[in-house]
């Protein structure tokens, strides 16, 4: 009797580990890296094996950044996925090739996969001891991780954020058919490097609220019609820039990337109001900072070229004066 029990206890034990295995974290995964540095990865699941790309920046400074291919696999024994880093997209100065140990971790529908920096080794500490015996000599030490290798990371889609070359051999395993992202490439020693990813910044940082930043004018034109046309595009090189447009603080489209094709906005301005402001908020700097675009508006039988330049402390405004004749 008792060795049917052990028997069934085991197996409970294998059916769990399967089931924690068929959880797929294929997708868009986005957090923090220590406190000072944001992280994405976008991976792709295939079995016990990985394969995608890692973008992470320094909060402070999101031009210090690097893109890089990763492959991965379950490490059954240690009940964790391992993240190899093993050729860079794009590096912006002194990043190195990452490890990561990562556990996937789904309490309550909140799926986080969470862990550390592969080779940084927890220290022992000693925990703090009442006043009332401030040295006593029998405390235990415990083991503690620097806070600047602990990896926290929730998932944001269920499909990575952008395929590269890397990718596609396993996408298409996973998928079965493959649309080919469109990006550009950089020039390295004279050798073609891999195809760019589009950039998206964190979601987490109110990017989208006009209020967090700071607003700049940018262009005040007097129109006399109050129906507007707006054709929007990414000015001069198309780099990936993405967008979210307000009009007096309503949002009319979010996180739209930019290109050479227009965005068409058809706007009604409020008779009751003179100024009318439309807000360009960056949702990213694409890869060629700061995010620019070309506004041609329409009013009445005149034309307008705009321009404006918003980064990620920065709106650009354009404000219209309406004056009917």
């Amino acid at each position: 009797m008792k060795n049917s029990r052990s028997y069934r206890l085991i197996l409970i034990l294998l059916i769990l580990q399967s089931r924690l295995m068929a959880q797929d974290i294929t997708g868009t995964w986005e957090g923090n890296l220590g406190s000072y540095q944001f992280l994405q990865l976008n991976i792709i699941q295939n079995g016990d094996k990985l394969c995608g790309y890692s973008w992470d920046f320094v909060k402070k400074d999101q031009r210090d950044y690097c893109v890089a291919y990763f492959d991965g696999y379950y490490d059954k024994k240690l009940g964790q996925w391992v993240i190899t880093g093993t050729a860079f997209v794009e590096n912006s100065g002194m990043h190195t090739l990452m490890k990561l140990n990562l556990r996937h971790v789904d309490k309550k529908r909140l799926q986080a996969l969470e862990g550390s920096l592969a080779g940084s080794e927890p220290f022992f500490v000693f925990p703090p001891q009442p006043e009332t015996d401030p040295r006593d000599p029998f405390r235990i030490p415990r083991l503690q991780r620097s806070n600047e290798d602990t990896v926290y990371l929730r998932k944001v889609s269920s499909r990575p954020a952008a395929v590269l070359d890397h990718m596609q051999e396993c996408y298409e395993k996973k998928f079965r058919t493959f649309s080919p992202v469109k990006t550009d490439t950089l020039a390295a020693s004279g050798n073609k490097a891999p195809d760019k990813p589009v950039i998206e910044p964190p979601r987490n940082n109110n990017s989208t609220d006009p209020v967090k930043r700071k607003n700049r004018e940018q262009s005040f034109v007097t129109v006399s019609s109050k129906h507007l046309t707006l054709n929007v595009y990414d000015n001069a090189v198309i780099d990936g820039d993405t967008v979210s447009i307000f009009y007096n603080g309503k949002l009319l489209i979010s996180r739209q990337r930019l290109s050479d094709k227009p965005i068409v906005l058809e706007i009604d301005l409020d008779e009751k109001q003179e100024r009318h402001e439309i807000t360009m908020v960056a949702e990213n700097l694409g890869s060629i900072p700061p995010n620019t675009a070309l506004i041609v508006v329409y009013a009445g039988n005149k034309r307008y070229e705009l321009f404006s330049s918003a980064s990620l402390e920065e709106n650009a405004v354009l404000v219209f004066e309406y004056k009917p004749n």
